[in-house]
């Protein structure tokens, strides 16, 4: 599902449907019409708004814990990896902090 909304939005985006203040309305409308059809179930267009939020808060975190020293990024997993454990217990003992 999250290809699929991820995919959709891209497309809209080269629509012109995103601005700087944000996803048009009908962008939004279009990527609910989307999921709901593909996967059958019921998605709106405040559940489409509410998933790009978490991304977006996702996408912060990863950004955060990138920015430590003893962290890098696996392109061939798509994962992030710790050089050790020392590492990240010092970034969850900070970040908790």
């Amino acid at each position: 599902m999250e290809r699929v909304l991820a995919d959709v939005l891209r497309d809209q985006r080269k629509l012109g449907n995103k601005g700087d203040e944000g996803w048009k309305r009908s962008a939004l409308n279009v990527a609910a019409a989307v999921l709901s059809t593909s996967f059958n179930v019921n998605v709106t267009s405040d559940n489409v708004k509410n998933r790009i939020k978490l991304w977006i808060s996702w996408y912060g975190i990863v950004s955060d814990i990138l920015g430590q020293s003893g962290f890098d990024w696996d392109g061939t997993k798509h994962m992030i990896t710790v050089e050790n454990e020392n590492a990240w217990n010092e970034y969850c003992t900070v970040s908790i902090l």
